[in-house]
């Protein structure tokens, strides 16, 4: 299809049957493929949205610069899109970005601006990189932060653009929709949208452990775009059925797997997303339908998890035994059920 601008490609991402990878009396699991947007994943969606909805207010003039701060896909996007409407674009970044994340933002001509300063409270570097965001938003001319977290054309492209599609191919909603969370945005958009249309889709979102979403310790984790210190203002609990935590490891074994059976290549967020679908699946039983999203493709991790060296650096399993994996995957349960716990406190 023809399109005036490389942005008219985001959205309408394929969605795969992994047929073959469950027991016959488990339910279907599919993948909704959101790294064949142009800039390699989901968050092209909210980019998109957020930029468009900030000039149409004004907050976007031309000749403005974009500043944001990322560990990677989402700057890849927003320095994409400024690329294609002809604003500067300055992205804010930590030593922990993959030099893959950083050669794209920098291919599409924006800027790197690394932070160093490591919290001593968490061990990350979240809190420099906010404040050096802001710092940089109050003192560039004509600056635009789109914050992320809180921004509610987050969500909102998701409602318009990710649930609609998902309801193209199951007109009545799967039976489970899983997605992993970062700003909270693709979660609570999706499933809002779904709930609009009134299906009864359990929806589910999957955590890395580290992360305090929905609660827990702050610590450590190696997921590009998953575990933050804080709870997301987009984080919408009155639309999410299930919470699960999943480990760094299970995430990446995913990962890795569905490489080697299906060959598909996925982000490690994208893992933690297919573990709760193996669960859910199993516990759903056939003739169900379980939709995972699967934020961007592995193509920037093949120095990373997809190394045997660097899984073994991280002291990280590189067996990837795959009925280990389905073993440990069908025993995962919520440790949370939001919309439940709101309605009781409503109650």
């Amino acid at each position: 299809m023809i399109q005036n601008s490389i942005t008219g490609h985001i959205g309408k991402t394929p969605v795969t049957r992994l047929t073959g990878f469950l027991a016959p009396h488990a339910a279907d699991i599919f993948i909704k493929m959101e790294g064949f947007n142009p800039g390699g994943s989901v968050k092209d969606r909210p980019a998109l949205n957020m930029i468009l909805e900030a000039e149409r207010s004004g907050q976007l003039r031309p000749n403005g610069t974009i500043v944001e701060s990322t560990s990677g896909n989402l700057g890849t996007a927003l320095a994409m899109i400024a690329a294609a409407r002809g604003y500067r674009c300055v992205i804010v970044v930590d030593p922990r970005t993959s030099h893959q994340n950083i050669a794209m933002i920098k291919a599409f001509g924006a800027e790197i601006d690394m932070v160093t300063d490591m919290s001593p409270r968490d061990g990350t570097y979240q809190e420099a990189r906010i404040k050096r965001v802001k710092f940089l938003a109050g003192s560039i001319s004509n600056a635009y932060m789109p914050w992320q977290y809180g921004n509610k054309n987050n969500p909102l492209a998701h409602v318009n653009t990710t649930a609609q599609e998902i309801l193209d191919d199951f007109p009545n909603g799967p039976d489970a929709l899983i997605a992993s969370v970062s700003t909270a945005g693709q979660i609570s958009g999706i499933a809002r949208g779904l709930r609009h249309q009134n299906t009864k889709t359990i929806t589910c979102a999957v955590d890395v452990k580290g992360s305090v979403v929905f609660g827990g310790q702050k610590g450590p984790t190696a997921v590009t775009g998953m575990g933050l210190g804080w709870v997301p203002e987009n984080l919408d609990e009155n639309v999410i059925d299930e919470a699960y935590q999943v480990s760094t490891a299970m995430c990446f074994t995913a990962s890795r797997i569905v490489a080697r059976k299906f060959g598909v290549l996925l982000g490690g967020s994208s893992g933690a997303a297919l573990t709760v679908a193996v669960s859910k699946a199993f516990r759903l039983g056939k003739g169900k339908t379980v939709v995972a999203i699967c934020p961007d493709r592995g193509e920037k991790y093949l120095d990373e998890f997809y190394d045997n060296d660097w899984m073994q650096e991280h002291k990280l399993p590189t067996d990837d035994n795959l009925d280990i994996f389905m073993r440990n995957a069908a025993h995962i349960r919520p440790f949370r059920y939001p919309a439940t716990e709101k309605q009781a406190k409503v109650g």
